[in-house]
């Protein structure tokens, strides 16, 4: 390791932990000269990261040195969730130097990188929100609040949603999360209710009970796609209800909201579940033990759920096919030939469910592909889906009737991409238009390989099936359990 480099790192580490035992006596009381003191380990360390290259880190400190400055001058008012922010921001540096140090993989160099952008935007929508400017003797027209300058724009949306964000539990400050909120709406599309006012952004109201914020939005943008847009720090699940159908959506639930690690144990026992054959006298093998292992981990962690009837139902699946295996492995002679018939079926039956319990949040993203800027709004969705929990992305080409020349070459770009972090692309083509776009994309697979499946299921199932995808897949799965 380069010596400057090395030098860096032992100051920074001694910088960090002066700073922790500031933020310690600032959480019994406050003291100007802890404040002080910090926004000074703040300016060194944002120089002499700059200075080294480690420009992710150098930004971070910026942010947080910008709060502390606030702090110290009185034009933000110093609590308690600046010591919160600042443990975060600076625990988050702590991860992204010990990731460098020890030449971590992109991909969690990447899911850290998120984390601290996350932070970074969090803290200036924390000074923007509580930032007091100084009185000046000029009669001025009010402005609108913060709720009223997104209200009553115009629309054209086809659809509209009725949003409830539930937040998490341990959240140093909400307001900053519902204005990131409200910014996402306003990429897409227009805020027609909110169930705060602009007096929670006034100080007249309690900004630390709220753990729900609801919003109704007009937006073009598909159902699934909001799962991408809204894949907010601090938020631990969202609930949609599509008022233009007024039915709740079919793939809302409440399934698994929170536990990334889950989906992961479960999509891999999925997988292994659908390569095995009961049909066939086989000797017990590596794969069939791990087939075995991560089922068994998928039921332990279903078991350890919170009650809920459709997760008993899904676990219950899950148990019944456990104890086939089970049986299968002790002695295909014990298997009723009735139960091995139906084995595969069972398991695409359980696929599907998990499909319908993940699509657009977790595992798979969604994407629905419109007439209009088809590949500037795919490319719009990759950036802000969360590529370290996706593992397949479905695009639903459905609506479109062409393909130009430049737009395959931009969908081959964009998946190369998406597979380099571990993500498989699934085409999906329903309806009356599905020959034709059959035929647009069997004009290059050829050379690029493309396939177009009838529905999402479909587009999963040949995603386990085809070796290729399935060890791109494995491969992430290993990286994201055992990093």
């Amino acid at each position: 390791m380069d010596s400057m480099i090395q030098l860096y790192l032992e100051e920074t580490e001694d910088m960090l932990q002066k700073a922790e035992e500031c933020m310690i006596r600032l959480e019994v009381e406050y003291s100007g000269a802890d404040i002080n003191e910090l926004f000074r380990i703040a300016h060194t360390i944002k120089g002499s990261s700059h200075m080294v290259g480690y420009v992710d880190v150098g930004n971070l400190m910026h942010k947080i040195e910008d709060m502390l400055d606030c702090a110290r001058n009185g034009s933000i008012l110093f609590e308690q969730s600046i010591v919160s922010l600042c443990f975060e921001g600076l625990d988050i540096t702590k991860k992204m130097l010990l990731c460098k140090k020890r030449q971590g993989s992109d991909e969690i160099m990447e899911s850290i990188t998120n984390d601290a952008q996350r932070i970074s935007e969090t803290i200036e929508i924390f000074i923007r929100v509580n930032k007091q400017e100084e009185v000046v003797a000029v009669i001025r027209q009010p402005e609108p609040g913060i709720i009223s300058s997104y209200l009553g724009k115009p629309s054209d949306g086809k659809n509209t949603y009725f949003i409830t964000f539930f937040f998490e539990e341990e959240v140093p400050m909400i307001s900053p999360v519902v204005v990131m909120i409200l910014n996402s709406v306003e990429e897409m599309g227009t805020l027609i209710f909110s169930s705060v006012d602009d007096n929670y952004f006034s100080g007249n109201s309690s900004k630390q009970e709220l753990k729900t914020y609801e919003i109704i939005i007009s937006t073009a943008t598909d159902e699934a796609e909001l799962y991408a847009y809204f894949a907010l720090n601090y938020v631990e699940k969202i609930n949609i209800v599509d008022l233009s159908r007024s039915k709740l959506a079919q793939n809302d639930h409440s399934f698994l909201h929170s536990n990334d690690t889950l989906y992961v144990v479960i999509l891999k026992a999925l997988m292994e579940l659908h390569r095995i054959d009961l049909s066939q006298e086989v000797i017990t093998s590596r794969e069939e033990l791990d087939a075995m292992k991560f089922l068994s981990e998928a039921v332990k962690a279903l078991s350890s759920q919170k009650k809920n009837p459709m997760v008993d139902n899904f676990l219950d699946d899950f148990k019944k096919i456990n104890d086939q295996i089970i049986k299968f492995f002790e002695g295909p002679a014990d298997i009723d030939n009735n139960i091995s018939s139906n084995y595969q079926k069972q398991v695409v039956r359980l696929i599907e469910k998990s499909f319908h319990y993940t699509k657009g949040k977790q595992v798979v993203s969604f994407f629905k592909a419109d007439k209009d800027s088809f590949i500037s709004r795919l490319r719009n969705f990759v950036g802000k889906m969360n590529k370290t929990s996706t593992f397949i992305l479905l695009i639903d080409v459905s609506q479109l009737t062409v393909l130009h020349e430049d737009e395959v070459r931009a969908l081959i770009e964009i998946r190369n991409q998406i597979e380099a972090k571990g993500i498989v692309i699934g085409i999906i083509a329903e309806g009356y238009q599905v020959r034709s776009i059959i035929n647009i994309f069997d004009s290059i697979r050829n050379v690029e390989n493309f396939h177009v499946s009838k529905s999402g299921l479909e587009a999963i199932l040949r995603s386990f099936n085809s070796e290729d995808s399935y060890q791109i897949i494995s491969k992430k799965i290993k990286d994201v359990q055992y990093g």
